[in-house]
């Protein structure tokens, strides 16, 4: 402590530049090992062409804009980490401990495993999270383990499933079909659900906030003009002040305001080259370049720009062209 005390009263003794040049330099040097740390950590995180985000697609550009021209009409007509998992103990496995460079497609071509079976016997919650150094454990079939819950039977297991359920016998050494709640079971040659699959690669988006579907994605009659037009997003309508939630994690990288299209909108930009646009809100209590999680409120539905009523317009971009949310992206 004496120490400490004795280097504050040299350093408070010299001239006032030399303090500055060498404040600056102590600041410069923790940026410095802070950006270095995030970069290593990074590089630590399994990569997966299938899934990153391309270069040029980081950057957000007017182009999104171009699909909402000023007579755009607004309402028509209204982490976790890697666990280990439960072994099932008729099926073969060995481990892999993942290395620098793989990806996880790569790991399953070269052990002709469905990426889908290594993300569910493993269960992996998000890929981005498989750090090097993980041990995977890699089955010797496709499939997916199954709990037993209660009301279970195995000829609704398989139905459900779409599988056989003499299959489903066979690889769990099983010589009648009682089964029990908590049972750990192998289904051979099921397949993940679209719904785990998009969760675990980062590509689910919830619903940005409640309300009734006024008008869905396609063309429609403009409410103001009655000329044909492409509606590039989703309306979803209710009150005023109605909470509107990020779809997905991601950074604020727009804030703005279309007199005569969206009015008061916000674009987050998301992983795998997704960006989702939230148009027409009364508030937003957001800023441009906040990091955002998944459901975290990021404004109120309103009534600004073009519109005919309370609701919320709302648009999902791959790769700056936009997407149907209700072709298999949006989940409650």
């Amino acid at each position: 402590m004496t120490n400490f005390l004795n280097t504050i009263k040299v350093f408070m003794k010299l001239d006032l530049r030399v303090r500055v040049l060498i404040f600056s330099t102590v600041v410069l040097l923790s940026w410095v090992f802070i950006f270095s740390l995030a970069n290593y950590i990074d590089s630590r995180n399994l990569r997966d062409e299938l899934f990153l985000l391309q270069e040029d697609a980081l950057i957000i550009t007017n182009s999104m804009l171009e699909y909402a021209s000023s007579e755009f009409s607004g309402m028509g007509s209204g982490l976790s980490y890697l666990q280990e998992s439960e072994i099932v103990s008729t099926v073969t496995s060995q481990d892999y401990q993942v290395k620098d460079g793989d990806t996880l497609s790569e790991i399953s071509k070269a052990y002709n495993i469905n990426v889908g079976t290594l993300i569910s016997y493993n269960k992996i919650e998000d890929v981005r999270r498989i750090w090097v150094g993980a041990n995977l454990k890699i089955p010797d079939t496709d499939g997916l383990p199954y709990k037993v819950k209660k009301g279970d039977s195995l000829d609704s297991i398989a139905s459900n499933h779409q599988v056989s359920l003499n299959n489903i016998l066979d690889a769990n050494n099983l010589d009648s079909e009682i089964i029990s709640e908590g049972d750990q079971l192998f289904i051979p040659g099921a397949q993940i659900s679209d719904y785990d699959y998009k969760k675990a690669t980062g590509t689910l988006f919830i619903y940005p906030t409640s309300g009734k579907l006024s008008s869905p994605f396609g063309y429609r009659s403009d409410p103001f003009t009655g000329v044909r037009r492409m509606h590039y997003g989703v309306d979803l309508a209710n009150r005023v002040g109605t909470t509107v939630k990020a779809t997905m994690s991601g950074t604020v990288v727009v804030i703005g305001d279309q007199s005569l299209g969206y009015g008061n909108y916000i674009v987050i930009r998301h992983d795998r080259g997704f960006q989702s646009l939230y148009g027409h809100l009364n508030k937003i209590i957001v800023r441009n370049g906040q990091r955002i999680s998944q459901g975290q409120k990021i404004g109120e539905m309103g009534n600004s720009g073009r519109s005919t009523g309370s609701h919320l317009h709302f648009s999902l971009y791959k790769n700056n062209v936009p997407v149907d949310p209700l072709r298999g992206y949006l989940y409650r």
